[in-house]
């Protein structure tokens, strides 16, 4: 697996497409902090909402960056569709762990806050911003070329369910019952629960990252189970 995982980190950084989404993170997390001090709580629900979004377009630049024929070798080379696909989900996971790390540290180190975050608070926040960024990449896994073939859809797609996801809360004035919250991805629960960790309780919090963690393991596991027996050839 781990060969699998250096051969795919490299094959994606020659590619370059990494630069688009990762570049872009970074630099709306800049003009975020380009005004100090900021709120502690408030600006990390911002960058978490920040790295939700950059970690679905690195997602599906990363899920794309192979040729269709070079996909079907590296499977072989995996020696199972299954093993491939995990070494993918695990290299994806890699980077949102160093870009969720870099994003609570930076305004830490960088004296941007109003007052000390603490380390509770800095691990909310980074557990919190891990989940986002897995969401964000599990959304991604859908719209990938194998899944949805033309990139205008594909990103169309994405940026409308990351505005949505973002917006949960007021669709779920407009629509009444749990529906929304449990049908959407919850992006706009935990970004709550961050914005607002300073008044509520400890099991507030977890609930809310629970909730996060059970939606990813869901979309994952479906899309493990639904791409072990899509026939990729046929997107050659």
């Amino acid at each position: 697996m781990r060969a699998l995982m250096v051969y795919l980190l490299r094959s994606y950084t020659v590619s370059q497409r990494y630069f688009g989404p990762i570049a872009g993170t970074i630099i709306a997390v800049l003009i975020l902090y380009s005004y100090t001090p900021n709120p502690v709580m408030n600006s990390y629900a911002a960058t978490a909402i920040i790295l939700f979004a950059g970690s679905a377009w690195l997602g599906l630049s990363f899920l794309n960056h192979e040729h269709p024929v070079q996909r079907q070798v590296s499977i072989v080379q995996a020696r199972s569709k299954m093993r491939y696909n995990l070494g993918t989900l695990l290299t994806l996971g890699l980077f949102i762990l160093l870009l969720a790390l870099l994003i609570v540290i930076f305004p830490v180190f960088t004296g941007k806050f109003d007052e000390p975050a603490g380390l509770y608070r800095m691990t909310l926040a980074f557990a919190g911003h891990f989940l986002l960024g897995l969401l964000g990449t599990a959304v991604s896994l859908y719209l990938q070329a194998s899944w949805v073939p033309k990139t205008s859809y594909a990103a169309g797609l994405l940026l409308t369910v990351l505005i949505i996801s973002i917006g949960a809360n007021k669709m779920s004035a407009i629509i009444p019952g749990p529906y929304v919250h449990l049908l959407l991805p919850p992006a706009a629960p935990v970004m709550d629960v961050l914005m607002n960790a300073d008044n509520l309780s400890l099991m507030r919090v977890i609930g809310a990252f629970v909730h996060a963690l059970v939606y990813i393991v869901l979309l994952i596991g479906f899309y493990l189970y639904r791409s072990s027996r899509m026939d990729d050839r046929k997107s050659l």
